[in-house]
């Protein structure tokens, strides 16, 4: 009988010999849950308190309990236990009860109350997939082969890419895993269930003819916004979120925080862009900070502009092309033209920067020169072609 740590992170518990089930643990990090410099980078919860014994059937037993938040409360527990099985009249603390998935999700949302309304949704939208096929299970009663059938009927009722349901699953492990750092349950079934293989599509990117279509054709607020699109790589409701004071015209930048990562991004402006941008600021009969959309950016607002651009693209003859897509085209054209991996992450955000960088404009010569081909290859494409159709 006694009480142990039971360790939850690999780096701490260490390994026993290839083989050997009953050996001696070798490696890992000695300690009673304390805090210190000994903790792998990144980790906390790492573990809880086990009462470990031999019940009066003489069946061995290890317990957590989410009250014990110590040594002494665990080894107070042990004493209770110990006491109890010698007079004959042994009775096991009463554990909490289990709660269903359905009921331990809202628990789970309530982590991300004030999250972003981006990641506030998409952990609602797999939180409620989940209660709909696996709501009714306990927590201790979904098993891998459950999570399995979860898959299989997903992909069959749905319809869903497996990308969908790999999202999904990943939620499911979220929440099995604030129940193990709770006490509540005392594994992560989801942890030995590898990912779904996920076919990759090219992504829908706009030729040239079609880049001289959308020059050609649009107009007014629909024409600037395609453009910032186009020409800067940013997402829809970063476009949307645009104000005067993020362009600096006398500099040639924009700078605005990127949505999915927080980060501060800096994007040159092309001469091109530049001008459509102060044109349009001169036709604006109303004087505002804002660039495109002064109402607040829910999610409603942003499908709401997301269907009107789909449309609007399918109307002159652009099919499968989404606002998003922009990113894409920006993206795929700069590997066309040349630009460097790097200097392209760097524009759309996808590098890690360190908080230092975040304030500079370090690589900027690179990313102008960058922007500079794009818009030479854009405006000249349009040219092309009205050449052509001379």
């Amino acid at each position: 009988m006694g009480v142990r740590w039971k360790k939850y992170h690999p780096a701490c518990k260490g390994k026993r010999e290839p083989g050997d089930r009953y050996g001696k643990v070798a490696g890992g990090i000695k300690c009673e849950g304390k805090r210190g410099k000994h903790c792998p980078e990144g980790v906390s919860d790492c573990g809880a308190w086990a009462i470990e014994f031999r019940d009066s059937g003489g069946r061995w037993v290890s317990r957590i309990f989410p009250e014990i938040s110590s040594k002494t409360v665990a080894l107070e527990y042990l004493h209770t236990i110990k006491t109890d099985i010698r007079r004959g009249i042994f009775n096991l603390p009463t554990q909490k009860e289990i709660p269903t998935l359905s009921e331990y999700g809202k628990r789970y949302l309530e982590l991300y109350k004030s999250a972003k309304e981006t990641t506030r949704t998409s952990k609602e939208r797999a939180v409620n997939v989940l209660a709909r096929y696996l709501g009714d299970y306990r927590l201790d009663k979904v098993t891998a082969f459950i999570v399995e059938k979860f898959r299989v009927e997903r992909r069959e009722k749905d319809l869903v890419k497996d990308s969908s349901i790999n999202a999904d699953v990943a939620i499911l492990s979220s929440i099995l895993s604030m129940a193990v750092k709770s006490g509540i349950l005392d594994k992560n079934v989801c942890k030995g269930i590898k990912r779904l293989k996920e076919l990759q599509s090219r992504d829908r990117i706009l030729s040239g003819d079609e880049i001289a279509l959308l020059l050609d054709k649009l107009q007014g607020k629909d024409r600037l916004m395609v453009l910032v699109g186009l020409f800067t790589g940013m997402r829809l409701n970063e476009v949307l979120s645009l104000k005067w004071q993020d362009i600096d015209f006398a500099k040639g930048i924009t700078t605005f925080i990127q949505s999915k990562t927080g980060k501060i991004v800096t994007i040159p402006l092309s001469s091109y862009l530049a001008n459509e941008l102060i044109n349009y600021r001169a036709g604006c009969q109303l004087e505002t900070d804002s660039v495109f959309e002064t109402r607040k950016l829910t999610k409603v607002l942003l499908s709401s502009y997301s269907g009107h651009f789909s449309l609007l693209f399918k109307s002159l003859g652009i099919s499968n092309f989404t606002f998003h897509n922009l990113r894409h085209s920006f993206a795929s054209l700069h590997g066309e033209l040349g630009t460097g991996t790097i200097t392209t992450k760097e524009m759309l955000g996808h590098s890690n920067l360190d908080m230092t960088l975040r304030y500079s404009h370090i690589g900027l010569d690179s990313k102008r020169q960058a922007i500079d081909t794009l818009t030479n290859y854009i405006t000249n494409t349009k040219a092309k072609i009205l050449v052509r159709n001379a």
